[in-house]
């Protein structure tokens, strides 16, 4: 059992002297992904990698933070959290984690508004934290070639996930023309109410070519990748 929600007390401590205490993260969102996407996509694709990850890796994780910052897909549904506070919060996560003894922190990202906030955690916590304490994030979606919301990839990532969270005869491509650039991506879509003005419904990418096939696909791919750089994480801490 690698979720830390049903352990004890005296489960973490036991696990605790066995293990390198790295300790997973997962943060999602609550946002609006289409018309056939629940709005907890990301938290809930971040909490599966959590728990695939922690299963093959040395490792605990925890209930997923499943809000996050979100505010570029206003009007449309979603539960935004200032960056400021967000950042505390996080920062807040950390400090326990590593006043009971948990040195090796990976946040789990599975939201893009999110990430800018990520980058200053280690700076926000440096003062409260040993110095022999480590807090890494990874972005999921950085160790894919291709990205979306509410797509091809994410609703396949679901469909592999859950098929009944999936309604594809509700599933429509975007329906204006998108970028294809990450970098114009990361840029127009991190300004507040620029998601449905640029995609037209909420959509960015074609969720009507998703598969569970290629869902498991990219899980596989992902679970595997994710692991990789928390070793290589490990030669650093």
């Amino acid at each position: 059992m690698n979720n830390i929600y049903r352990l004890t007390n005296p489960d973490i401590e036991k696990w605790k002297k066995k293990s390198e205490q790295v300790i997973i993260v997962p943060i999602g969102s609550l946002e609006q992904h289409g018309d056939h996407l629940p709005v907890s996509t990301d938290s809930i694709i971040i909490e599966h990698l959590a728990k695939k990850v922690s299963g093959k890796f040395q490792s605990l994780y925890l209930p997923t933070v499943t809000l996050g910052i979100s505010f570029e897909h206003e009007p449309l549904f979603n539960i935004s959290i200032s960056y400021q506070t967000y950042s505390n919060f996080l920062s807040e996560i950390c400090v326990s984690l590593i006043k009971y003894g948990m040195k090796n922190i990976i946040l789990l990202n599975g939201h893009h508004g999110n990430m800018g906030c990520l980058h200053s955690i280690s700076q926000n916590v440096s003062d409260k934290i040993t110095s022999n304490a480590k807090i890494n994030f990874i972005n999921y979606w950085s160790l894919m070639e291709n990205f979306d919301h509410a797509g091809e990839i994410e609703t396949s990532l679901v469909l592999a996930i859950n098929k009944k969270l999936v309604k594809m005869k509700m599933a429509r491509a975007n329906t204006k023309e998108i970028t294809g650039s990450r970098i114009a991506y990361t840029s127009l879509t991190s300004n507040p109410g620029s998601f449905h003005t640029i995609t037209g419904n909420g959509v960015w990418g074609d969720p009507t070519k998703a598969s569970i096939i290629k869902g498991r696909s990219l899980l596989e791919n992902l679970t595997q990748k994710i692991i990789e750089i928390m070793k290589e994480f490990k030669k650093f801490n």
